[in-house]
């Protein structure tokens, strides 16, 4: 019944299957390579909309990287093909006016869109994809978030960071020789992301106890495994160790598949996420740039199991969490940032976002039960002094 759990990641892609927790999934994706050299592989996988244009769109850095590489590639292969590069001397932000460009800039007669690149490129091709009815694949160009196989698109819009409905790529191509050479705190946030998953998870199965929500075992389970070998590979990252950067980007694809499986981001994200939402709107508000976003739902994933443990301390909560301490040693062990204060977050700004972060969206965490105890305000304060020292 779940089978999908004993499938290569190579084997989802099309899979239709009854699960244990009683509904119908499938993986809605034509096919997930993971491997080396694969620019002919993703010119094969354009060639079947050779009917019509191939769209690619990178930014300036992604272009460099590989997107200039593929260009070519469709271009010898004669492929009909029509180039956007975003010119920016600052991190793309994924927002109205960047997918406005996009909506410029593509041809009617486009029949797959080609995105090369990470967070920011991906989201933004997934929700185009998704707005136009045209299918997308995106060419991986670091191991730096779990966006490549979800359905959502997190998007800036007024300022404010909002997850958008959108679709599943038709294909993912993630090259090692690519990944591996990414900016070494592209791979910590990659990383930083997985890890994340430990208070995501207690998060979903806290929300299942305590609201009754949907929870679905197979899902879990599937996070669970790409997490372990993720972390069992934690002490290669530093080195770029090809096998663990492979674990980090099939962990980072397998928790997307699990976000698609049911629809919607739980698997992956609970409170660590949204912490790390509200530093991120923070810093776009003031005009300011931020940590990667894996970066700062590592630190985050931190404080948020700092969070059960002092509840816990008041009242049970019966829900298995990594203790903080575990958590700070495997980013550590990864050579990946284990604290707010490590990331540029103000002793101001990180109280604020214990107090506010619930807000960022209406979904059930461990805050909730916090807040309804009227602890938020003393757990805020208690957790201030022990990541910035005590006050003036």
């Amino acid at each position: 019944m779940d089978d999908i759990l004993n499938l290569s990641i190579a084997e989802m892609p099309g899979r239709t299957f009854e699960c244990s927790c009683g509904r119908t999934h499938s993986v809605d994706i034509n096919r997930i390579i993971v491997g080396y050299d694969l620019s002919s592989e993703v010119f094969k996988a354009a060639a079947d909309f050779k009917n019509g244009s191939v769209f690619l769109m990178a930014d300036d850095n992604t272009y460099r990287v590989y997107g200039s590489t593929i260009e070519k590639l469709l271009l010898n292969g004669g492929l009909k093909l029509k180039t956007f590069v975003f010119k920016t001397d600052h991190p793309l932000v994924p927002d109205e006016r960047a997918l406005g460009r996009l909506l410029v800039e593509i041809g009617k007669d486009t029949s797959v869109i080609v995105a090369v690149g990470s967070g920011s490129i991906n989201d933004l091709a997934r929700i185009l994809s998704c707005k136009l009815s045209i299918p997308y694949m995106i060419v991986c160009t670091a191991p730096s978030m779990d966006g490549y196989a979800s359905v959502v698109s997190p998007l800036i819009i007024d300022g404010f960071k909002t997850t958008y409905e959108a679709v599943y790529p038709y294909a993912i191509f993630a090259d090692i020789n690519v990944l591996k050479e990414a900016p070494i705190e592209m791979l910590h946030a990659g990383f930083g992301d997985i890890i994340g998953k430990l208070t995501a998870l207690a998060d979903w199965e806290l929300a299942a106890q305590t609201n009754g929500e949907y929870y679905c075992q197979t899902s879990v389970k599937l996070v669970r495994n790409a997490l372990g070998k993720c972390i069992d590979n934690a002490h290669e990252i530093e080195s770029r160790d090809p096998r663990a950067v492979e674990s980090i980007v099939e962990a980072l694809i397998l928790s997307g598949v699990a976000m698609g499986l049911v629809g919607n981001s739980r698997p992956a994200s609970g409170a660590e996420h949204h912490m790390a939402h509200y530093w991120e709107m923070d810093a776009l508000a003031k005009g300011e740039e931020h940590p990667l976003h894996g970066n700062s739902v590592g630190a985050a994933a931190v404080v948020v199991s700092s969070l059960y443990e002092l509840m816990n301390e008041r009242q049970a909560i019966n829900v298995e969490v990594s203790r903080p301490e575990e958590i700070r040693n495997l980013l550590r062990m990864a050579g990946a940032n284990d604290n707010p204060a490590g990331l540029g977050i103000s002793r101001e700004l990180f109280k604020r976002s214990v107090l506010h972060a619930m807000e960022v969206r209406p979904r059930y965490t461990i805050y909730h039960p916090i807040a309804k105890a009227g602890l938020l305000e003393q757990f805020a304060d208690i957790l201030t002094e022990r990541f910035y020292g005590a006050g003036d």
